[in-house]
């Protein structure tokens, strides 16, 4: 009587085993199951290909027919050309941009920014292009701040590497110092964009802001010019001992909002002490100045 074996149902059997177990312990090690899947699928041909030669073997001096089963060998070759599937994903960096697209995740980090010390010859600093920014006054010549960075990353350490790049460059030309905010961006599934920046600015440098969204500017201390042009909105905090003429270059005085006492003739205006320091204010909505 011929006894009939049938090949591939142990393979399709191991593979199932391999597979769960792979499911598995990706639930509480953080591995990850298509980046293992993708490694081990050439253990399937090895496998399929072992209980081939090994049933070919055992049954030689025996009267048995190998029969090859079709439906093992079948669901087989197809986890083999999904796992080729997922290779050639990798391998093209489109599962990359699948796996940040599902499961990438905001972070909110705070970075501590690039310092810039200013030599005797700088005259002037110029701010451009930033979003909402906070500027105090710094009693030395260095230029340090914060931001507040929105980073949209695949994982903690990924958003922490785009958290330590550069967030704000400095170029001087002449004695014109230029700052910039500086956008790190990957794709659309891994960035970093600042919420908002707080510089800290020597006291006695002449200082020109433009194209900016939100200002709020702690004037304390500063003896020095500001033009302040194309932002939204700026809110000024003075300080009572402040010596400071303000110039709000506006429609109307709806325009003008705080505790302080604006005259308008064409112009806002706002003076305090002697009005040695001058604020030029030009293209704005709204302008709040509040004295504390």
């Amino acid at each position: 009587m011929i006894r009939i074996k049938r090949v591939g149902n142990i393979s399709m059997g191991l593979v199932l085993i391999a597979f769960g177990v792979i499911l598995f312990l990706s639930q509480f090690s953080g591995i990850s199951v298509l980046k293992t899947a993708s490694g081990v699928w050439p253990l399937i041909l090895i496998l399929l290909g072992i209980e081939i030669l090994w049933c070919r073997y055992a049954s030689k001096d025996e009267n048995t027919a190998i029969k090859y089963d079709l439906f093992s060998i079948f669901t087989v070759l197809v986890i083999l050309m999904f796992n080729l599937g997922i290779y050639a994903a990798e391998e093209t960096g489109i599962m990359n941009r699948v796996q940040q697209m599902f499961l990438s995740e905001h972070y909110n980090i705070d970075v501590s920014l690039n310092e810039y010390v200013i030599d005797d010859g700088l005259k002037k600093i110029i701010i451009d292009d930033t979003d909402n920014l906070v500027i105090r006054s710094s009693d030395n010549n260095r230029i340090s701040g914060i931001a507040k960075l929105y980073v949209y990353a695949l994982s903690k350490k990924d958003a922490e590497d785009l958290s330590s790049s550069e967030h704000l460059r400095y170029k001087k030309s002449g004695d014109t110092l230029y700052i910039y905010s500086v956008s790190n961006k990957e794709n659309n599934y891994s960035y970093s964009m600042s919420k908002g920046t707080e510089l800290f600015i020597p006291q006695n440098v002449e200082v020109e802001i433009m194209n900016c969204r939100n200002i709020d500017l702690i004037y304390a201390d500063f003896s020095n010019k500001w033009t302040i042009d194309g932002v939204n909105t700026i809110n000024i905090r003075l300080d009572k001992m402040s010596d400071v003429r303000i110039n709000a270059f506006v429609e109307s005085i709806d325009r003008l909002y705080g505790n302080i006492k604006w005259s308008f003739d064409s112009f806002g205006e706002y003076t305090n002490g002697e009005g040695e320091n001058l604020i030029n204010i030009l293209n704005s909505d709204n302008v709040v100045v509040n004295e504390v």
